[in-house]
């Protein structure tokens, strides 16, 4: 009788440890639960159902916390579609809770608005690239900057990242084509207004520097949407156009004035080369110290050299 006994009270008191966990997990889920610590929550009632596995209450918000993270790993991935249907389907159910119920509203209007993004940013790459397509470069990079410059659209961006990279090299490369294409339709005009009509020296160097001015227009694009280190090689590269040109109008210079007239011309351009120079620090130094002042030392040596081949060709040019 003693030993039944016994083992009666051992029984009950393994059931009392039993029910005990079960009772703490559930306090403790639903306590975390209510605080928005979801994982902390969903690991107390796993553990509450371990000890009553056809527990309904358990099993319920088991199963809604479980639907949650499945919704918060489909937003982390950007599954847009999926967290708007899984997360529609769990707010109707009527045992869920506000705690549950708020973030989970939160992940479809979330999930609604990166949906409305990414469609408006496929409508505008679409436009830029038909765009580009129809050789509307400026227009098709105004497409392209609106899309990288709205905020609301830069998750949404990520996305179309190569296929815009894609339509702006197919933009610069347009407008390097109709640069060219320009250029060499102004050389031809200029050569062939030159071969019909004889023309002084003075009339022919014009002309050159003219088509140098003009043949600039492949460095614009450049200008527009280059970065500053881009820049600083654009404007060295017109600068020494200019020079070049500079070179070989004192070439032609040194071979036909007078040895007198040549030597006040050398020293005149010696003290031109230092004004050249000083102008170009004195330009550059309301930058001092930024990545600006090289690119505005280039292009004043680029402008003040400009200057001076037409300076040149108009005073001892026939």
């Amino acid at each position: 009788m003693k030993k039944k006994a016994a083992m009666l009270l051992a029984a009950f008191m393994l059931a009392g440890c039993g029910n005990g966990l079960y009772d703490q997990s559930m306090e403790q889920g639903k306590l975390a639960l209510a605080g928005g610590e979801f994982d902390k929550a969903l690991a107390s009632f796993e553990l509450a159902l371990e000890e009553k596995p056809d527990d309904k209450e358990a099993e319920a918000v088991y199963k809604q916390l479980s639907a949650y993270k499945n919704i918060e790993a489909a937003a982390e991935q950007a599954q847009w579609d999926q967290v708007v249907e899984e997360g529609n389907a769990l707010i109707k159910e009527k045992e869920l809770g506000k705690s549950l119920k708020k973030p989970v509203e939160q992940f479809i209007h979330t999930a609604q608005a990166a949906k409305e993004n990414e469609q408006l940013a496929a409508e505008k790459v679409d436009t830029a690239k038909q765009l580009a397509e129809d050789k509307k470069y400026e227009e098709a990079q105004e497409v392209i900057d609106e899309i990288k410059q709205d905020e609301n659209l830069q998750a949404a961006y990520a996305g179309f990242a190569s296929e815009v990279d894609k339509i702006a090299a197919d933009i610069q490369s347009g407008q390097q084509n109709e640069a060219e294409a320009e250029k060499e339709a102004a050389v031809q005009a200029a050569e062939e207004a030159a071969a019909a009509v004889a023309v002084s020296q003075k009339t022919t160097y014009y002309q050159k520097l003219d088509r140098i001015e003009r043949g600039l227009a492949d460095l614009d694009y450049i200008y527009e949407t280059g970065t500053t280190v881009e820049i600083r090689e654009a404007e060295t590269e017109r600068y020494k156009r200019w020079d070049d040109a500079l070179n070989e109008i004192y070439g032609v210079l040194k071979k036909e004035l007078p040895s007198g007239e040549m030597e006040q011309l050398r020293q005149a351009q010696r003290e031109w080369i230092k004004f050249r120079d000083e102008t170009a620090e004195e330009a550059a130094s309301s930058f001092s110290g930024g990545s600006w002042e090289s690119v505005q030392y280039k292009s004043t040596q680029a402008d003040v050299t400009r200057n001076r081949c037409y300076e040149l060709v108009d005073r001892y040019m026939d």
